[in-house]
């Protein structure tokens, strides 16, 4: 497989100045793990998405940067990157070192392949899940779980975890029975549009809550995800 390198250097400005720093073409990260302090770093926009659209979130990263003279090189995974809500850019990116000869416990996207024959007839192809979580040693994490749907030729047909073959080394922590898509009958243009419109009224509501939530979290993205959600915890514990 293709050595995933990405080059970064040190952040020295945080909070609001970041703005500057994604208006001259950088994003701002951090870097975290069990054995090293958080780092802040920077990224160039256009190396990070030309490196992540290869590696997603499940691929190493062998990531570079100079810190007091030498050249570090961390394994890292892309834990997690804030988007912003209306136009999609990349705001913050949360880099995690991981141990090369340990495994970890993450979610692998799935990808649905093929062409179901009982689409083609007018089934409705219902997919019940969009990542497996697995722990696999970081070598051995699959960039995805293809879900070939070509089998599905009859309506009510179901695709089972049990169906899916997975590679030895990797361990999955789900129930065998649990469906992961299947196809129904077509529904009516009358419950088409309801469920459309319902639809969009949701989508209008998220929309504005991710405007709420963007300024909240603008002075908090420094900290990984993990310790935020700890932090807000514990705020929570004191207002019971």
């Amino acid at each position: 497989m293709e050595k995933l390198i990405l080059k970064a250097k040190k952040r020295n400005i945080f909070g609001k100045k970041n703005k500057n720093l994604r208006e001259k073409g950088f994003i701002p990260a951090i870097l975290y793990g069990k054995k090293i302090q958080n780092y802040p770093l920077e990224i160039r926009t256009q190396d990070f998405y030309t490196i992540y659209k290869k590696s997603g979130d499940t691929n190493i990263i062998d990531l570079v940067f100079e810190d007091q003279g030498k050249e570090q090189i961390k394994n890292v995974l892309v834990q997690d990157v804030s988007y912003h809500f209306l136009n999609g850019l990349p705001m913050h990116i949360d880099f995690y070192e991981v141990e090369m000869d340990k495994p970890i416990k993450t979610h692998i996207p799935v990808n649905f392949i093929g062409e179901s024959p009982a689409v083609a007839k007018g089934g409705i192809l219902v997919k019940s899940m969009n990542e497996i979580e697995v722990e696999a040693l970081p070598k051995d994490l699959p960039h995805e779980i293809p879900i070939d749907i070509s089998i599905l030729i009859d309506f009510d047909q179901t695709i089972y975890i049990r169906d899916i073959k997975f590679p030895p080394e990797v361990k999955i922590f789900i129930d065998q029975n649990t469906p992961i898509a299947s196809i129904s009958e077509p529904i009516s243009e009358e419950e088409l549009e309801k469920e459309l419109g319902e639809a969009k009224t949701v989508e209008e509501v998220e929309v504005a809550g991710e405007a709420e939530k963007e300024a909240k979290e603008e002075g908090a993205e420094e900290k990984p995800k993990e310790e935020q959600k700890t932090e807000e915890k514990s705020e929570e514990e004191k207002k019971n």
